[in-house]
């Protein structure tokens, strides 16, 4: 999980994620990336891993964005983790089998809450994807923001499947943007639309899963 200010919607997600969330078939670490807040969210974040409520935190130094903080997340998951689960701050819980359902659905590759279209893609605020590709195709720094997570699906999609729930309202609910317009200035933001449709070759299209 990345965090960068909004300390009410993050501890909504954290605490909504560790109260609410049933497990049954598995375990999970809770890993998170602050990518420079102010003194209050790290404050909170500071409380909440002294709770035990975060299982691994990291104040990182600099803003590094979705790119950049997911790669550094990804980095210090356990390194016998199969799958690895980039989930944004400002997330409602709203069933407490959210994570089974999704876990349960997974296929090779990628499974998610939220898709988007032109091109369709998953969308990255909750995005399961199997460890070993997130290792093969890091998010490309070079697209700071959503961008980034697009290309990787496009890379995905030359041997795996990437799967996405439009309508998922019944188990997890994202507000969006919380955390302010920093993403504006992000590298790679002034692509060519016509460039990342290139990324995804020919009859390689992402599936739309409903419940």
């Amino acid at each position: 999980m990345l965090t960068y200010n909004a300390p009410i919607y993050v501890l909504r997600s954290i605490w909504g994620l560790k109260t609410k969330t049933t497990t049954p078939n598995f375990t999970y670490e809770l890993v998170v990336v602050d990518n420079k807040s102010k003194n209050p969210t790290r404050a909170l974040l500071f409380m909440l891993q002294l709770f035990g409520m975060i299982d691994k935190l990291y104040f990182n130094s600099n803003n590094d964005l979705f790119a950049g903080g997911n790669n550094i997340a990804a980095s210090l998951a356990s390194k016998d983790s199969s799958l690895l689960l980039l989930l944004n701050s400002d997330i409602k819980i709203v069933d407490s089998d959210w994570l089974f359902n999704l876990y349960s659905r997974h296929e090779s590759g990628v499974t998610a809450y939220g898709l988007v279209d032109n091109p369709r893609r998953a969308d990255g605020y909750c995005y399961l994807v199997d460890a070993s590709l997130y290792k093969k195709y890091p998010l490309d720094e070079e697209y700071q923001w959503w961008w980034s997570i697009t290309k990787q699906q496009a890379m995905i999609l030359q041997e795996n499947v990437v799967r996405a729930y439009r309508d998922h309202e019944t188990q997890l609910h994202h507000y969006g943007g919380k955390s302010g317009k920093g993403y504006k200035d992000a590298r790679g933001m002034d692509i060519d639309l016509a460039q990342v449709k290139k990324w995804f070759k020919s009859g390689n299209r992402v599936k739309e899963l409903k419940f």
